[in-house]
């Protein structure tokens, strides 16, 4: 089998299955009984939209397949370090999100990941992954009525200062 002919395969699967992926969602979507509430907007208005987007994609990628219109370009190197440094940083979050909370384990998460990525302005990657992580933490317990967890520890030291958690 030639490499044009393993692509053009290649892409003719993945074409197939984000068309069947998004089809499957639609169905599944327009299928689901309504859920009567006051709310303008439903549950099935995200995957929707997800079906919207991954069915005009597989029919295009469907299309390249069969008219070879595709280009093979060469992967680019891939940096080992800084994947392995973002996996470790993601994983620490994981185990530290219980006991620091979203805001502090997410601040760290970001500031590795920066850093990782050869970013050197420390403070900086530090307070913007802080007003990202802060700003999350607000819409989801103000807008969307959704608690990220605080932290044990977090919560200790809002409990020793005096406040309510």
């Amino acid at each position: 089998m030639s490499k044009s002919a393993s692509l053009r395969i290649g892409e003719t699967i993945l074409g197939l299955a984000t068309l069947s992926l998004g089809l499957f969602i639609a169905i599944e979507t327009w299928m689901t009984p309504p859920i009567a509430a006051q709310a303008v907007i439903g549950p099935g208005l995200f995957p929707a939209l997800i079906a919207t987007g991954l069915v005009p994609v597989g029919l295009q990628l469907l299309y390249e397949a069969f008219l070879h219109r595709f280009q093979v370009e060469e992967f680019p190197e891939l940096d080992w370090k800084a994947v392995i440094i973002v996996a470790a940083a993601f994983a620490s979050q994981l185990v530290l999100l219980e006991r620091l909370g979203w805001v502090i384990s997410g601040t760290l998460l970001f500031a590795v990941s920066a850093i990782a990525f050869g970013s050197r302005a420390h403070v900086r990657n530090v307070l913007i992954g802080l007003a990202l992580t802060a700003i999350t933490y607000l819409v989801f317990h103000y807008g969307l009525d959704l608690d990220l967890p605080t932290g044990s520890y977090v919560e200790e030291l809002i409990i020793m200062f005096g406040g309510s958690v």
